[in-house]
Protein backbone atom coordinates (compact mmCIF):
# COMPACT_ATOMS: atom_id res chain seq x y z
CA UNK A 1 0.00 0.00 0.00
CA UNK A 2 2.73 2.48 1.06
CA UNK A 3 3.93 1.91 -2.67
CA UNK A 4 0.93 2.16 -4.38
CA UNK A 5 1.22 5.83 -2.74
CA UNK A 6 4.26 6.44 -3.97
CA UNK A 7 3.41 5.67 -6.90
CA UNK A 8 0.67 7.88 -7.10
CA UNK A 9 2.48 10.67 -5.56
CA UNK A 10 5.01 10.25 -8.23
CA UNK A 11 2.88 10.22 -11.26
CA UNK A 12 1.15 13.31 -9.57
CA UNK A 13 4.02 15.65 -9.66
CA UNK A 14 4.46 15.81 -13.16
CA UNK A 15 2.69 15.67 -16.65
CA UNK A 16 3.04 11.94 -18.23
CA UNK A 17 3.45 13.90 -21.49
CA UNK A 18 5.03 17.33 -21.69
CA UNK A 19 6.14 18.69 -24.73
CA UNK A 20 6.28 22.13 -25.01
CA UNK A 21 7.53 25.87 -22.99
CA UNK A 22 5.95 25.88 -19.71
CA UNK A 23 3.69 29.00 -19.51
CA UNK A 24 2.41 30.60 -16.69
CA UNK A 25 -0.95 30.86 -16.30
CA UNK A 26 -3.05 34.02 -16.59
CA UNK A 27 -6.46 33.08 -15.10
CA UNK A 28 -7.28 31.63 -11.29
CA UNK A 29 -9.06 28.57 -13.12
CA UNK A 30 -9.20 25.19 -10.45
CA UNK A 31 -7.98 21.85 -10.51
CA UNK A 32 -10.62 18.93 -10.98
CA UNK A 33 -9.78 17.86 -7.89
CA UNK A 34 -11.25 20.90 -5.48
CA UNK A 35 -14.59 20.91 -4.01
CA UNK A 36 -15.53 24.37 -4.98
CA UNK A 37 -15.21 24.81 -8.78
CA UNK A 38 -14.25 28.61 -9.76
CA UNK A 39 -16.11 31.03 -12.24
CA UNK A 40 -14.19 29.60 -15.57
CA UNK A 41 -15.55 30.11 -18.74
CA UNK A 42 -17.78 26.55 -18.91
CA UNK A 43 -19.12 25.58 -22.04
CA UNK A 44 -21.59 22.57 -22.51
CA UNK A 45 -21.86 20.38 -25.73
CA UNK A 46 -25.20 21.86 -26.67
CA UNK A 47 -23.28 25.49 -26.36
CA UNK A 48 -20.45 24.13 -28.62
CA UNK A 49 -23.24 23.06 -31.00
CA UNK A 50 -24.40 26.55 -30.50
CA UNK A 51 -21.75 28.25 -31.83
CA UNK A 52 -21.31 26.57 -34.99
CA UNK A 53 -24.73 26.67 -36.09
CA UNK A 54 -24.46 28.39 -39.54
CA UNK A 55 -21.29 26.29 -40.47
CA UNK A 56 -20.81 23.71 -42.42
CA UNK A 57 -19.14 20.31 -41.64
CA UNK A 58 -15.80 21.24 -39.66
CA UNK A 59 -12.55 19.20 -38.61
CA UNK A 60 -11.96 18.12 -34.67
CA UNK A 61 -9.24 16.58 -32.78
CA UNK A 62 -9.15 14.86 -29.50
CA UNK A 63 -6.10 13.91 -27.20
CA UNK A 64 -6.78 10.15 -26.30
CA UNK A 65 -5.40 9.64 -22.46
CA UNK A 66 -7.70 11.38 -19.50
CA UNK A 67 -9.62 13.54 -22.67
CA UNK A 68 -11.49 10.43 -24.31
CA UNK A 69 -10.57 7.51 -21.63
CA UNK A 70 -9.58 6.51 -18.29
CA UNK A 71 -5.99 4.80 -19.01
CA UNK A 72 -4.27 5.43 -15.91
CA UNK A 73 -4.36 1.85 -15.12
CA UNK A 74 -2.25 1.36 -17.93
CA UNK A 75 0.29 3.41 -16.68
CA UNK A 76 0.28 2.11 -13.10
CA UNK A 77 1.08 -1.07 -14.84
CA UNK A 78 4.12 0.14 -16.66
CA UNK A 79 5.60 1.83 -13.12
CA UNK A 80 5.64 -1.68 -12.02
CA UNK A 81 6.92 -3.64 -15.38
CA UNK A 82 8.82 -1.80 -17.42
CA UNK A 83 10.76 0.71 -15.40
CA UNK A 84 14.81 0.60 -16.93
CA UNK A 85 17.12 -0.17 -13.57
CA UNK A 86 19.25 2.96 -13.10
CA UNK A 87 17.67 5.15 -15.30
CA UNK A 88 17.77 8.96 -14.01
CA UNK A 89 14.07 9.55 -14.62
CA UNK A 90 13.90 7.16 -11.66
CA UNK A 91 9.54 5.83 -11.43
CA UNK A 92 9.06 7.78 -14.35
CA UNK A 93 11.29 5.67 -16.66
CA UNK A 94 8.98 3.56 -18.26
CA UNK A 95 7.49 5.99 -20.22
CA UNK A 96 11.05 5.53 -22.21
CA UNK A 97 10.73 1.61 -22.56
CA UNK A 98 9.63 1.21 -25.96
CA UNK A 99 8.27 -2.64 -24.83
CA UNK A 100 5.70 -0.36 -22.77
CA UNK A 101 4.17 1.45 -25.73
CA UNK A 102 4.55 -1.47 -27.25
CA UNK A 103 2.64 -3.10 -24.43
CA UNK A 104 0.16 -0.52 -24.67
CA UNK A 105 -0.87 -0.71 -28.37
CA UNK A 106 -1.25 -4.53 -28.37
CA UNK A 107 -3.69 -3.91 -25.86
CA UNK A 108 -5.17 -1.26 -27.79
CA UNK A 109 -6.87 0.30 -25.17
CA UNK A 110 -9.28 -2.58 -24.59
CA UNK A 111 -8.82 -2.48 -20.60
CA UNK A 112 -9.65 1.54 -20.83
CA UNK A 113 -12.55 3.47 -19.86
CA UNK A 114 -14.63 5.50 -22.06
CA UNK A 115 -15.55 8.72 -20.97
CA UNK A 116 -19.33 9.83 -20.73
CA UNK A 117 -17.98 13.33 -22.02
CA UNK A 118 -16.48 12.54 -24.67
CA UNK A 119 -18.76 10.07 -26.04
CA UNK A 120 -21.74 13.11 -25.86
CA UNK A 121 -19.02 15.44 -27.39
CA UNK A 122 -18.16 13.31 -30.17
CA UNK A 123 -21.93 12.18 -31.18
CA UNK A 124 -22.84 15.99 -31.29
CA UNK A 125 -19.62 16.60 -33.97
CA UNK A 126 -20.68 12.99 -35.83
CA UNK A 127 -24.54 14.57 -35.84
CA UNK A 128 -23.02 18.17 -37.48
CA UNK A 129 -21.19 15.84 -39.95
CA UNK A 130 -18.05 17.45 -38.60
CA UNK A 131 -14.85 15.06 -39.16
CA UNK A 132 -13.26 13.50 -36.28
CA UNK A 133 -9.16 12.99 -35.81
CA UNK A 134 -7.00 11.89 -32.84
CA UNK A 135 -3.61 12.91 -31.45
CA UNK A 136 -2.03 11.31 -28.65
CA UNK A 137 1.62 12.55 -26.56
CA UNK A 138 2.15 8.34 -27.04
CA UNK A 139 4.86 6.58 -28.32
CA UNK A 140 3.78 4.24 -31.72
CA UNK A 141 4.65 0.21 -31.67
CA UNK A 142 8.10 -0.26 -32.70
CA UNK A 143 7.65 -2.84 -35.64
CA UNK A 144 4.46 -1.55 -37.45
CA UNK A 145 4.16 2.30 -37.93
CA UNK A 146 0.49 1.42 -38.63
CA UNK A 147 -0.04 -0.99 -35.85
CA UNK A 148 -0.71 0.88 -33.23
CA UNK A 149 -3.32 3.43 -35.49
CA UNK A 150 -5.21 0.18 -36.33
CA UNK A 151 -5.66 -1.14 -32.88
CA UNK A 152 -6.36 1.56 -30.99
CA UNK A 153 -8.37 3.16 -33.34
CA UNK A 154 -10.46 0.21 -33.59
CA UNK A 155 -11.03 0.21 -30.00
CA UNK A 156 -11.57 3.74 -30.58
CA UNK A 157 -14.39 3.06 -33.24
CA UNK A 158 -15.93 0.77 -31.01
CA UNK A 159 -16.28 3.28 -27.80
CA UNK A 160 -17.53 5.80 -29.60
CA UNK A 161 -20.07 4.46 -32.36
CA UNK A 162 -18.09 6.24 -35.26
CA UNK A 163 -19.15 5.10 -38.71
CA UNK A 164 -15.39 4.27 -39.50
CA UNK A 165 -12.28 3.61 -38.04
CA UNK A 166 -9.94 6.80 -37.52
CA UNK A 167 -6.23 6.45 -37.63
CA UNK A 168 -4.22 8.11 -34.88
CA UNK A 169 -1.55 10.16 -35.38
CA UNK A 170 1.30 9.84 -32.66
CA UNK A 171 3.70 12.50 -31.83
CA UNK A 172 5.85 10.68 -28.98
CA UNK A 173 5.92 14.08 -27.06
CA UNK A 174 8.05 15.67 -29.57
CA UNK A 175 7.37 19.00 -31.41
CA UNK A 176 7.54 18.44 -35.31
CA UNK A 177 7.73 20.78 -37.95
CA UNK A 178 9.44 23.93 -36.00
CA UNK A 179 6.28 24.17 -33.28
CA UNK A 180 6.77 24.33 -29.78
CA UNK A 181 4.13 22.18 -29.09
CA UNK A 182 4.07 18.24 -30.37
CA UNK A 183 0.51 18.62 -31.31
CA UNK A 184 0.81 22.02 -33.54
CA UNK A 185 1.89 20.21 -36.80
CA UNK A 186 -1.11 17.65 -36.90
CA UNK A 187 -3.35 20.00 -36.04
CA UNK A 188 -2.66 21.96 -38.88
CA UNK A 189 -1.57 19.45 -40.81
CA UNK A 190 -5.51 18.39 -40.71
CA UNK A 191 -6.90 21.57 -40.74
CA UNK A 192 -8.54 21.38 -37.38
CA UNK A 193 -10.92 23.88 -35.86
CA UNK A 194 -11.38 22.94 -32.58
CA UNK A 195 -8.69 20.77 -30.33
CA UNK A 196 -9.79 19.33 -27.00
CA UNK A 197 -7.57 17.96 -24.57
CA UNK A 198 -6.95 17.88 -20.69
CA UNK A 199 -3.55 19.24 -20.99
CA UNK A 200 -2.02 22.51 -21.15
CA UNK A 201 -0.19 21.84 -23.81
CA UNK A 202 -3.00 21.03 -25.63
CA UNK A 203 -4.64 24.56 -24.73
CA UNK A 204 -1.08 26.44 -25.68
CA UNK A 205 -0.89 24.30 -29.46
CA UNK A 206 -4.27 24.75 -30.09
CA UNK A 207 -3.28 28.38 -29.92
CA UNK A 208 0.03 28.11 -30.99
CA UNK A 209 -1.72 27.40 -34.67
CA UNK A 210 -4.49 29.83 -33.41
CA UNK A 211 -7.57 27.77 -33.51
CA UNK A 212 -9.78 27.32 -30.84
CA UNK A 213 -8.84 24.70 -27.89
CA UNK A 214 -11.24 23.49 -25.46
CA UNK A 215 -10.20 22.12 -22.38
CA UNK A 216 -11.49 18.94 -20.62
CA UNK A 217 -11.01 17.90 -17.34
CA UNK A 218 -9.07 15.05 -15.82
CA UNK A 219 -10.50 12.26 -14.10
CA UNK A 220 -10.64 12.85 -10.16
CA UNK A 221 -8.50 9.39 -9.65
CA UNK A 222 -6.12 10.21 -12.69
CA UNK A 223 -2.56 9.23 -11.98
CA UNK A 224 -1.29 12.05 -14.13
CA UNK A 225 -0.55 15.43 -12.58
CA UNK A 226 -3.61 18.11 -12.62
CA UNK A 227 -3.41 21.11 -14.97
CA UNK A 228 -5.48 24.27 -13.90
CA UNK A 229 -8.61 24.23 -15.85
CA UNK A 230 -9.23 27.26 -16.84
CA UNK A 231 -5.55 28.46 -16.28
CA UNK A 232 -5.25 30.07 -19.77
CA UNK A 233 -8.51 31.95 -19.95
CA UNK A 234 -10.17 28.92 -22.38
CA UNK A 235 -13.04 27.44 -21.96
CA UNK A 236 -13.72 24.37 -20.20
CA UNK A 237 -15.94 21.60 -20.57
CA UNK A 238 -18.08 21.17 -17.87
CA UNK A 239 -18.98 17.82 -16.27
CA UNK A 240 -16.20 16.03 -18.21
CA UNK A 241 -13.73 14.75 -15.59
CA UNK A 242 -15.89 11.40 -16.15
Amino acid sequence: MKKLLLVLTILSSSTLFAAGPKVPYTHEGFYSTEKVQKAVHFISVEDIKKSLEGKGPINVSFDIDDTLVHSSGYFIYGQYHFQIPGDERGERSYLKNQKFWDYVAENGDEHSIPKQSAKDLIKMHLERGDHVFFITGRTKHSKDKNYTSTKLSKTLQRFFDLPKEVYVEYTAATPTGGFKYDKSFYIKKHNISIHYGDSDDDILAAREVGIRGIRVERAYNSTNRQNLNGGYGEEVLINSAW
